[in-house]
């Protein structure tokens, strides 16, 4: 593990490929970033995005990007959820390079390593509760790890008694649950949530935080989450702010 600057000038860990200190062998971080880079158009017209980013996210971490609207978090994390490619620099997934993977692999990596939690929810409403949760492993390779009981991820979530309730007929803080639970039934490494409470009322809101946090612990995963909100970021093991594409203190 190394120490090296961050564009706001602090000193943050930056993990290499080669840090191994579990009995799989697997780095010590699911992610490393290293001047993560990312532009849209050419010439004076371009626009910089994310700008020369450092990064990881540690096994089981918490931790809460903040920042305005364009400030290139929802970017940044859209690149980490191997959804968009970025212009320069280098992603280490589980240390191996993410530029190395075609398109094939990098759809199983976000069938297998990673777990996504909407503002929006993202659920089909033509089908059930337990339906939307078995979506992901209808696409599951079978070399892939055994992924969770869809029935039993709902019952953690508190909707045992909703798994054939379709979206419409469920609240907002229900079908966030939904989404939870079709997240981790697939085992990931890492869950990443963009504004997960955003169109949730304030006690529902805290209630899916709270779970959040609890699964986190409960499956061992990395959480990585995008927020506006001070009172989300503040219960992360870390809080990184971002504006114009940079690390701000």
């Amino acid at each position: 593990m190394t120490e090296s600057q961050n564009s706001a000038g602090s000193t943050e860990r930056v993990g290499m490929a080669g840090d191994q200190n579990s009995p799989d062998s697997r780095p010590s971080n699911v992610v490393a970033l290293s001047a993560l880079t990312r532009r849209f158009g050419e010439g004076a017209g371009a626009v910089t995005a994310v700008d020369s980013i450092d990064f990881q996210l540690d096994r089981g971490e918490f931790v809460a990007i903040c920042g305005e609207s364009g400030s290139g978090k929802s970017t940044l994390l859209q690149i980490i959820g191997c959804l968009d490619r970025p212009t320069s620099g280098e992603y280490l997934l589980d240390g191996r390079p993410v530029d190395q993977l075609t398109d094939r692999e990098l759809a199983k990596v976000r069938n297998s390593k990673i777990g996504f939690v909407f503002q929006s929810f993202h659920l089909l409403n033509d089908r059930t509760a337990l339906e939307n949760v078995r979506l992901p492993l209808e696409y599951r390779r079978s070399d892939i790890e055994e992924p969770k009981d869809p029935k039993a991820m709902l019952e953690r979530v508190g909707l045992g008694d909703r798994i054939d309730h379709r979206p419409p007929q469920l609240s907002g803080g229900e079908q966030q649950r939904v989404a939870i639970a079709r997240a981790l039934v697939k085992r990931p490494s890492m869950l990443l949530c963009d504004e997960p409470t955003g169109n949730l009322d304030s006690r529902n809101g805290r209630e899916i935080l709270q779970l959040l946090e609890e699964l986190r612990v409960e499956e061992g995963v990395s959480l990585l989450l995008v927020t506006h909100s001070d009172l989300v970021a503040e219960r992360a093991d870390r809080r990184l702010t971002m504006h114009d594409g940079r690390w701000v203190e």
